[in-house]
């Protein structure tokens, strides 16, 4: 299939859905095309029709009675299943995730309940999601708990360092490799400290009490232990939880870990992304697997709760090879292990050279469940990406009580967050009125460091409606 035709008024979510079949499927005018889902109105009553040569696949959803924004989610929810089911049909393959191409299930879950609704049945039986995703969603939420809520007068901080030592290829965040920006990195550093000085006299000034505090990237601990002491002395809250994502183990040494305790750091990530030589060195990952033991076990010493990332699908990486990372990784017992499904991203060097995903992902991901619940964790957030293998799923698990409050936040889109640095985008959660607006800063370094005035600009006015 080639080309699609659509006269709903939001064709992004069919054509999110058609890609899930036919990944080169293009929107076109035709109403001959190769596939045609048309939406009409009776009334309050919305009919669609999906329609393939001649295969035709109905739906109808009555509006009457819920708010405009609602009625609009509607639209975009019988749309979809409308379209799904024909291509089941015409396929004869069920995805896992059925007709649901968004970011957040739990979120649609939490929202499905809220409406009165039994969210697990309207997942696998309207929506076709799988049974074991179902469970999954149910089981995060369980693991969640009191903590998806939003909570009212609070912010999360996000400081974002958009530099790493190199640039892996399955990467499509807008970091640069930081000796190429060398020359950008101090004046950044004097541009991010008074973004972050600015934006916490701004959140004393409204009360907005600041909760949590995470340093994203990029890899924060590309930087020098002084420049991460120089940026971190402006964060002069006490958060509930503080994070850093130190990322590559060849990055971390003491004189960092010192500088984390000394300001009262509770977390930190150390990433192998895989424990197989090979593999590090086919990604451009540019450390060892003896550093990830070593740097784990210093870290350790400190105290901090850790997390450790796997990617399942990556280049050369086999069913096998992957079964050991996974392994390698519990044997550890580090309080977190995210299960990240491979996402082909625009800008990653893997999408420009059209690399495939192995054949065998779904079970790399199944492995993973299996011995992470065996071993006694518990999956406490998840997410969707475009362009991931297999439709799967990212789903970080932790051991009991030790969930990350922002992922939490940031996930269900529960957390107000007030973010300084390149790339960061800060959000408000209306709660009452079920909507999020966002400001975002600029995406370079230079038109960050330029522009600072403006984007802090932005961001108040955000927070001062």
């Amino acid at each position: 299939m080639k080309t699609l035709y659509t006269n709903f008024p939001y064709p992004t979510e069919i054509h999110d859905v058609v890609k899930l079949y036919f990944s080169d499927v293009e929107l076109c005018d035709d109403v001959n095309a190769d596939m045609s889902v048309v939406e009409r109105q009776e009334g309050e009553q919305y009919l669609y029709a999906a329609i393939y040569g001649d295969m035709t696949i109905t739906e109808s959803v009555d509006v009457s009675g819920v708010g405009d924004l609602h009625a609009v989610r509607l639209r975009k929810r019988y749309v979809k299943i409308a379209t799904y089911n024909l291509l089941v049909k015409l396929t004869g393959k069920s995805m896992p995730w059925g007709s649901l191409t968004g970011i957040r299930p739990t979120k649609l879950a939490d929202q499905l309940q809220r409406e009165g609704l039994d969210w697990q049945h309207t997942f696998t039986n309207l929506l076709g999601v799988s049974k074991s995703k179902t469970q999954l969603v149910a089981d995060v939420l369980s693991t969640q708990g009191e903590l998806h809520r939003h909570k009212d007068g609070g912010a999360d901080l996000y400081v974002g360092i958009p530099f790493c030592v190199t640039r892996c290829s399955y990467c499509s965040f807008t970091s640069g490799e930081i000796e190429r920006l060398k020359k950008y990195v101090e004046p950044y550093v004097d541009a991010l400290c008074k973004d972050i000085d600015e934006t916490l006299q701004f959140a004393k000034r409204r009360g907005i009490r600041i909760d949590n505090v995470y340093f994203g990237g990029g890899t924060p601990t590309s930087l020098s232990a002084e420049q991460l002491d120089k940026i971190m002395s402006h964060v002069t809250v006490k958060p509930v939880e503080y994070t850093v994502e130190a990322g590559r183990p060849d990055t971390i040494d003491n004189a960092k870990l010192d500088v984390f305790l000394k300001y009262g750091v509770h977390r930190i990530s150390i990433n192998p992304q895989s424990f197989n030589q090979q593999v590090l060195d086919a990604i451009g990952r540019k450390h060892t697997v003896s550093e990830i033991y070593d740097k784990y076990a210093l870290a350790k010493k400190y105290g901090f709760v850790i997390n450790m990332d796997l990617i399942a699908g990556l280049p050369t990486e086999t069913y096998e090879m992957f079964c050991h990372s996974i392994d390698a990784a519990i044997a550890l017992e580090p309080d977190n292990i995210t299960v990240h499904t491979l996402a082909l991203k625009h800008g990653s060097v893997l999408r420009e050279q059209n690399y495939a995903s192995a054949s065998d992902v779904n079970k790399m991901v199944e492995y993973s469940h299996y011995r992470l619940y065996s071993a006694g964790y518990l999956p406490y957030y998840m997410y969707r990406q475009k362009f991931m293998a297999d439709n799967l799923e990212n789903v970080g698990f932790c051991k009991q009580g030790k969930q990350c409050l922002y992922n939490i936040g940031i996930m269900e889109e529960i957390s107000n967050i007030l973010a300084c640095g390149t790339n960061a985008i800060s959000k408000r959660i209306f709660a009452v009125e079920n909507r999020i607006e966002r400001s975002a800063n600029a995406k370079d370094v230079m038109s960050y460091i330029e522009r600072n005035d403006d984007y802090l600009n932005k961001k108040f006015e955000l927070f001062s409606k």
